[in-house]
């Protein structure tokens, strides 16, 4: 079958100097107060939290372990990533997100919504957001502004190698 458009790029994985031509769907989830977005071609699915496996051993960020579909998937908790107070109660939802090879899945407050953006909504972080504050442990270089708010956009590549650069140092 015949496809009428080209496969949207992958965010982050283009050329940053080249300018979008197409819409992006993106996943945009809460945590905490804030709201943040993904690239919709690395989510694999969203699901409820029902039970979480303690990991001794495992980065602060990696809360523990769950089955998702018989596979085996890190849980991670992005308030720590992002410099955010650690939340009172679990989360109700996790959104697995994957890397070639590589699945974690990382809590929000709530179930995501999918949404087309278009190119011109898409912008370097503003000056005084604060995405720009310290405790930040991955870098948030670009968002999306959706209903004339500023919405920062995570990179996956990021979350990963951030992880698997905490893991190798855990295992020393």
């Amino acid at each position: 079958m015949n496809n009428l458009l080209p496969p949207l790029p992958v965010l982050g994985e283009q050329n940053a100097d080249a300018p979008r031509k197409l819409p992006a769907r993106l996943c945009v989830f809460t945590v905490g107060d804030s709201r943040y977005t993904v690239d919709l071609q690395h989510v694999r699915e969203v699901f409820p939290i029902e039970s979480i496996t303690p990991m001794p051993g495992m980065p602060p960020v990696i809360i523990g372990m769950t089955n998702v579909r018989g596979s085996i998937v890190p849980i991670v908790d992005l308030r720590l990533l992002l410099g955010l107070p650690q939340a009172k109660l679990i989360p109700l939802f996790a959104v697995v997100l994957r890397h070639e090879e590589y699945q974690l899945a990382v809590l929000v407050d709530c179930s995501p919504e999918i949404m087309a953006v278009l190119p011109e909504q898409f912008g370097p972080v503003p000056h005084n957001s604060p995405v720009h504050l310290e405790g930040h442990r991955v870098s948030i270089n670009e968002g999306v502004t959706i209903n004339e708010v500023f919405t920062p956009l995570l990179k996956v590549t990021e979350l990963v190698a951030y992880l698997e650069s905490e893991a190798s140092i855990e295992s020393v």
